[in-house]
């Protein structure tokens, strides 16, 4: 112990002594309380944190479950124009067989992903869906080596004023949406998606009768 303290126990307490000893006994309590409270706080911002951790590491990714759309079960909005190697096109040119609509753009990371997983379900699945590209925002010249980069050869719309995408509801590459061959917008789909889940998706909108 030290001699201050020493000293201090030592000394006889006066009652001016004795009313800054209550005080002191209140501000401790004070601060008592007050630490209660920051670890009550703490704890149930713990809780809340565990919570949706949890959450996120059950939730499905978006790519692997159909998205809410207004148009999902509806006559697919128009989507036509300039073909990035030349020419037009239209939706409605494909009309008859499933057309699988992708949103994407060379600047965007998640389509680089993507990208080779789409080259992969359109070969596979040739026979029975279009896919229909729509370069969003994007530089002719950039979107052109971006698809040669990948082998990808469909058609692409090109949307460099973002009107298409708007009337698609469609905020951030990637976005798809599988088109039934009666026009029809079946699915959307938000983020990166692979060949496998397309083909199921096209096999469960074909179960049931598109």
């Amino acid at each position: 112990m030290s001699k201050l303290e020493v000293s201090s126990i030592s000394e006889p307490f006066s009652a001016d002594e004795d009313l800054g000893s209550d005080d002191q006994s209140t501000s401790v309590r004070e601060i008592s309380r007050g630490s209660r409270r920051i670890r009550i706080v703490a704890t149930l911002l713990g809780v809340v944190f565990i919570v949706f951790a949890a959450f996120l590491a059950t939730r499905k990714p978006a790519s692997t479950q159909s998205a809410p759309s207004p148009l999902l079960f509806h006559s697919a909005p128009v989507l036509s124009g300039p073909l990035l190697s030349g020419g037009s096109t239209s939706l409605s040119d494909y009309k008859g067989r499933f057309v699988l609509v992708n949103f994407f753009a060379s600047w965007c990371s998640s389509c680089k992903t993507e990208m080779p997983q789409l080259v992969s379900f359109a070969k596979s699945e040739s026979n029975v869906v279009q896919v229909l590209g729509v370069d969003y925002d994007d530089e002719s010249a950039s979107a052109t080596s971006f698809l040669s980069s990948y082998g990808a050869n469909w058609p692409v719309v090109v949307d460099s004023n973002g009107q298409t995408a708007l009337r698609w509801g469609v905020t951030e590459p990637p976005e798809s949406f599988l088109v039934a061959p009666n026009g029809k917008v079946v699915t959307k789909i938000i983020g990166p998606i692979t060949a496998k889940q397309l083909s199921v998706l096209v096999q469960i909108a074909k179960s049931k009768g598109y």
